[in-house]
């Protein structure tokens, strides 16, 4: 009967795997198992053939044998992971017993036998370490269960632990409150991107395949700002944690410190076995039953009362001395309990874990309004805040009717919707001038995990693990900085891993995998009122439009009312994938041979409910008072259409590598893989792309007689015939060789040196495919779901109003047809009638560029890129002094090729005299009064429209292009220090530069020309020259005797925690508002982060040089912060009147500048965790443990980059108005709170208690 439910559970694992096969494409997953390798010699250094090997887990009782070669070596593939005892055995020899030994899944532990001549029944008992990699090039480590669990976590997030490899880091922990969730970083190894990291969850691939990234929150600015998202948050903590883009690491399987057995991180130079991903390879394993009932209770709890005042908030005056510190509650409780089914056969472990935390944090709401801005709302006072603050004339007779009911409206509260400020007549301070108190913010987590373990014999295992996870965050401030519009980002996930391990012979294994991982984050955003309480006509929608005030307190700071960035007020990713795949190791002689396949096939599905809502945008207050809407793409838009997408992609992986044990001392190790990166299709063929050889133009006709858009091939109503169902024709595959060489010199004894090279891909098309730009239009995360022509964005023109901000007749219905897409193409409009026949329109007439119709705004992956890979390669020197301490010393480097960029290939040309572009023989930006060469002012701005290469194709479209390179330089050293006297310690320094053209941590392009990409190659936005870490767990000597009071109170007290030291990141500053390119795009740049340059004679040193500044009531300026650059050391790169193509009469048109990217760096980065803990022990088998952590103990405060974001145009007017001294021209230096820090890396200090009782 056992046999055959043995035959019957393979059979079954057998089918699946067969179906999988056959109704999928082939991906890839890490390994759950572990090796144990060796040779076995005599006392006199002689090979010993034909010895018996067999290996014991200690907490199951799970054995193996194996024989040693002709050359006296071994090998066990394919263990459980866990401890073993390890016997060799020999006729004419004393049996040897190791003990203790340590195997992890994805490595080779290497056991050494020397056998002593004597009887078999007489046994030598050796306790020596195995602690230095003898058999492959793998970089990283594995942290073990007791590792993981004594080590202070704020929030317990696997993502906490991952930075103590070299060459890894992260932005230090920013919260344990709501914002901070379940506490997931972004991961940045060896120069890689965060997104080229692999995550693993027992085995099965758990990648969130929208964006790539891991992070509950997002604490930098500039990457925040380089997403196309807003977000509440000026007094130090951005406030990121409904956002489905930048807390997408909520969903991600997230099990509890105390449920983890391993965390495996592989930081590059993995073998042939591991791919699809460049990055670092990090996997977590659940904890597996034993032969032993064990398990435990436990609870973690915080309180304001023990914390640090954050540091903005402790310098902000507006905030009360009682509020410094914001309420916190958190909880996060939970149990463990494994052991025995049937001994030696069937084990169980299963886990429960709650979260349950609540703080005002997030419930704060600091905000831009006019500073002079009091509850006296009549339309008198309210022209008078124009005057006052804005310099601009407003008869309070004309104000809006809607505006002034906006301006009145008060919230449930009682408060005004749109604050007054706090002290009115002072200037921002912070960037903020009102501040709102709401509700708690709250976030809850539930987490459930069951595994089950069966040995069916000595030749079959099988092992079968789930987890869920449910996780949302509510917070009343997200899209909106004012009352009324809280939100909730619903996440979690589920998992299960089925994995079988068959041993067809001592020398054969083969392992068969299965599994399945849904992961969710969806945002839904509530509301008080809808458009029709103002008389907003929206066509019948009930979703109240997201309203933006570019400049809010004449100082370039916004408010967002309502869900503004609709896209991301109701939206959210569900994705479903499944994964499955077998590799067999095989041991013939001196050679290790491994071979096998993956396969994954994912559902990603976005639901974006932005087509039911509208972004209203105005410059500035003076403009919402008189309804007079901001216009031109990404400003104000209501999208028609169907929005959401049903994505599918495959994946496929296979690898052959052979492990030759070529001397006694010295290992090669050859490999070979294959990595097919299935490119991304919709399920009904939502899905276009641009073929620029097939677009064309005639001028003389002023015609596009061909648009070049393609849709996808399974497209049932018009997809275009020939093109597949990707849209795609670059190659999406490659093979990947890998060789690696380890050494053991005889004449140094515990000496490793490795060496290794390898070709790594990885995919570029996940996590750009969604992002095309539009400014708040149909940017960031799910801007391809609203990008026509399934979905068409209607733009205010000059003639709506603040009733009707569209018109008063509804949109028309997107194209059903290929001639209705033509038709949103336009022409020039050179004619008399300046309207345009487009051939493939069938018929269609429509507006000119000329008259200000619309360009098509497209984003998508270009369709002949290639897939991006890196070449890496290393050398290093591994040294074991003695038993319990191994040192490395290394040199790693890569190099990356075909990385992806946003690139604006539709950037209008330079146009002049002499080469004129399209029939246009100047070139601006703007349009100026009295300039008689301006004639146009098309929708970007100026004639910039008509210089596009692409007629009737925005400036702002943009290809997502492979073909960035970046490098990566490393020396790097550790130390590990297993368990002795009390004492572990793992520590690591990393000296590098890592340099890229683009870092892929936004949606823009960063630099200067991006036509030039290579003029944006420097230091990555990632890059930090030191790193270093170290963490420690250390258990006091005992004391006196093992009874009465003395021991009870003296011994079992110890020390733990973990220090980080890091060089801050390097940043640029940006203007968006026409101070840099106006020829290009005017004041309507989306695509790009345009660097300010320098003015002539300064220098980064001398930028750096700031004025004083003082406190309230100093003196000096008041400060708003550290300030790390004087502003005005930058300038405008201003082209002179005949140059460029620029009329005579045009003083503003501007250029891109020469400073190069990243040129400034942030400060240095500090934080000391610690921990103090107390054990009890009681009737042998229970242990009670009491712990008292403090995080960042000291309370330094670490910076983010300083606000990088200036505007020398803060009106985004055209042309440009100083409101300085209220004439025409940019304001200098710029408005903004630019080279000022307002933002935090890491929290000020908090307490956390903790107790433990386990059995």
């Amino acid at each position: 009967m056992k046999s055959l439910f043995r035959r019957s559970s393979f059979g079954l694992i057998l089918g699946i795997l067969a179906a999988l096969t056959f109704t999928c494409s082939p991906a890839f997953s890490q390994q759950t198992l572990g090796s144990i390798n060796g040779t076995v010699t005599d006392s006199s250094g002689g090979i010993i053939a034909g010895a018996t090997v067999k290996v014991r887990n200690l907490a199951t009782n799970f054995e193996r044998t194996s024989t040693t070669n002709s050359d006296g070596s071994f090998v066990i593939p394919e263990l459980p992971i866990g401890t073993y005892e390890v016997t060799f055995l020999r006729d004419g020899f004393k049996k040897e017993i190791h003990s203790e030994i340590l195997v992890q899944g994805s490595r080779t532990t290497t056991v050494l036998g020397s056998l002593q001549p004597g009887e078999v029944a007489s046994q030598v008992t050796v306790t020596a370490t195995p602690l230095l990699n003898q058999t492959d090039t793998t970089n990283g480590y594995v942290l073990s269960s007791d590792i993981i669990e004594s080590t202070p976590l704020g929030t317990g997030s696997f993502t906490q632990l991952a930075i103590l490899a070299p060459g890894v880091s992260a932005d230090l922990l920013n919260s344990s409150g709501t914002n901070g969730g379940l506490g997931n970083q972004s991961v940045f190894a060896n120069g890689q991107r965060d997104t080229s990291n692999s995550i693993s969850f027992n085995g099965i691939t758990a990648n969130n395949l929208f964006n790539g990234k891991t992070s509950s929150q997002v604490a930098a600015n500039r990457f925040v700002l380089s997403t196309g998202e807003t977000f509440v948050g000026n007094t130090g903590d951005i406030q990121t944690s409904t956002s489905v883009y930048n807390a997408i690491g909520q969903g991600i399987p997230s099990p509890p410190q105390e449920t983890l057995e391993e965390l495996d991180v592989n930081t590059s130079m993995y073998d042939a076995s591991q791919g699809a991903n460049s990055g670092a390879h990090i996997e977590q394993r659940t904890k597996s039953g034993t032969n032993e009932f064990h398990g435990g209770v436990y609870e973690y709890h915080q309180t304001d009362a023990w914390n640090a005042a954050p540091f903005f908030r402790k310098l902000d005056p507006s905030i009360p001395a009682n509020q410094k510190v914001p309420r916190l509650h958190y909880n996060r409780f939970g149990a463990t309990i494994g052991g025995p089914i049937k001994r030696d056969k069937i084990f169980f472990f299963g886990s429960y874990q709650g979260i349950r935390v609540s703080d005002n944090l997030n419930a704060t709401s600091f905000l831009a309004v006019p500073p002079s801005l009091t509850d006296d709302r009549s339309p008198t006072a309210l022209a008078a805040v124009a005057q006052t603050d804005f310099g601009v004339t407003v008869d309070p007779t004309q104000i809006n009717p809607i505006a002034l009911q906006l301006l009145q409206t008060k919230t449930a509260q009682g408060g005004f919707l749109i604050p007054s400020a706090a002290n009115p007549g002072t200037p921002p301070v912070n960037g903020h001038t009102a501040i709102i108190q709401g509700q708690g913010a709250v976030f809850l987590a539930d987490q459930f995990n069951g595994n089950v373990d069966y040995n069916f014999s000595a030749k079959d295992r099988l092992a079968a693990k789930y987890y869920f996870q449910h996780d949302p965050t509510t917070s009343p401030f997200a899209t909106s900085q004012v009352l009324g519009f809280p939100q909730q980002l619903n996440a979690g996930s589920q998992a299960l891993s089925v994995v079988n391990t068959t041993v067809v012979s001592p020398s054969f294994a083969w392992v068969q995998k299965i599994g399945f991982i849904r992961e969710r984050a969806f945002a839904t955003t509530t509301q008080p009122f809808g458009p029709d309480k103002f008389g907003i006509n929206i066509f019948g929608s009930k979703v109240f439009p997201g309203i933006t005030l570019s400049d809010a307190d004449a100082n370039g700071d916004p408010l967002g009312i309502g869900p503004s960035g609709s896209p991301f007020a109701n939206a959210g990713v569900f994705q479903n994938q499944f994964s499955g795949g077998t590799s067999a190791s095989w041991v013939r002689g001196r050679h290790t041979i491994a071979f096998g396949f993956s396969w994954d096939h994912t559902q990603l599905n976005i639901i974006n409910k932005s087509n039911q809502a509208a972004s209203l945008t105005f410059a500035s207050f003076p403009d919402l008072l008189t309804g007079t809407l901001r216009l031109g793409e990404g400003n104000s838009v209501f999208f028609n259409g169907a929005s959401n997408r049903y994505y599918r992609a495959n994946q496929t992986g296979a690898f052959a590598q052979d492990n030759v044990k070529v001397a006694k001392n010295l290992t090669v190790t050859l490999g070979l893989r294959f990595d097919w990166d299935g490119p991304l299709t919709e399920k009904n063929g939502l899905l276009t792309n641009f073929y620029p050889k097939t677009y064309t133009y005639d001028l003389g006709t002023d015609t596009v007689t061909n648009i070049g858009l393609v849709v996808a091939g399974n497209n049932r109503t018009f997809g275009t015939k020939g093109v597949s169902d990707s849209t795609l024709t670059g190659r999406q595959w490659g093979l990947a060789p890998r060789i690696g060489v380890v050494w053991n010199p005889s004449f140094v004894p515990n000496f490793v040196i490795r060496s290794s090279f390898g070709l790594y891909y990885d995919r570029g098309e996940f996590f750009s495919e969604f992002s095309p730009s539009a400014g708040n239009g149909f940017n960031g995360p799910f801007g391809v779901t609203l990008a026509p022509p399934f979905v068409v964005p209607t733009l205010s023109t000059a003639q709506d109003t603040f009733a009707n901000p569209f018109g008063t007749t509804a949109p028309a219905a997107p194209p059903t047809n290929l001639s209705q897409v033509a038709a949103l193409v336009p022409c020039q409009g050179l004619n008399a009638s300046q309207t345009c026949q487009n051939p493939q329109a069938g018929g269609i007439t429509t507006n000119g560029l000329v008259t200000g119709s619309n360009p098509f705004l497209f984003g998508g992956y270009d369709p002949s890129n290639k897939l991006p890979y890196s070449e890496n390669w290393s050398l290093d020197l591994q040294w074991q002094p003695i038993n319990t301490l191994a040192l490395t010393l290394a040199y790693v480097g890569n190099h990356g090729v075909h990385g992806v960029l946003p690139i604006p290939f539709n950037q209008p040309r330079i146009a002049t005299t002499t080469n004129p572009v399209n029939g246009q023989t100047v070139s601006y930006g703007y349009q100026v009064p009295g300039v008689a060469e301006e004639i146009y002012n098309t929708s970007t701005g100026g004639n910039t429209d008509l210089r596009a290469p692409f007629i009737g194709y925005s400036p702002n479209s943009v290809f997502y292009e492979a073909e960035g390179n970046a490098n990566y330089h490393a020396l790097q050293f550790s130390a590990k220090k297993r368990l002795s006297h009390g004492l572990t310690v793992d520590a690591a320094y990393t000296w590098s530069h890592s340099l890229d053209m683009q870092s892929g941590l936004g949606l823009f392009f960063t630099g200067n020309d991006p036509l030039n990409p290579r003029s944006a190659y420097s230091s990555s936005d990632f890059d930090r020259t030191h790193i270093f870490s170290v963490s420690y767990h250390y258990l006091l000597p005992t004391i006196g005797s093992k009874t009465g009071l003395l021991p009870v109170v003296a011994n079992g007290w110890g020390f733990s925690g973990i220090t980080v030291a890091q060089s801050g990141q390097p940043y640029s500053i940006y203007d968006f508002s026409g101070g840099v390119a106006s020829i290009y795009y005017g004041t309507n740049n989306f695509i790009g982060n345009p660097i300010v340059p320098l003015l002539p004679g300064q220098s980064v040193s001398s930028a750096q040089k700031v004025p004083p500044c003082s406190g309230p009531g100093g003196s000096e300026p008041a400060c708003s912060g550290p300030t790390l650059v004087n502003i005005a050391s930058f300038g405008i790169p201003l082209i002179a009147a005949g140059q460029m193509g620029v009329p005579a009469g045009d003083p503003f048109e501007t250029s891109f500048g020469n400073t190069g990217r990243n040129i400034f760096r942030s400060p240095f980065q500090t934080r000391f965790d610690f921990s103090v803990f107390k054990e009890f022990r009681f009737r042998e088998r229970f242990k009670l443990r009491f712990d008292v952590q403090a995080f960042n103990i000291f309370n330094h405060a670490s910076f983010d980059a300083p606000s990088n974001n200036v505007s020398f145009n803060p009106f985004f007017a055209n042309p440009p108005l100083n409101i300085d001294n209220f004439t025409t021209g940019y304001t200098v230096p710029p408005r903004g709170s630019g080279g000022t820090i307002q933002h935090t890396i890491g929290s000020p200090r908090f307490l956390q208690m903790a107790l433990h009782l386990t059995f």
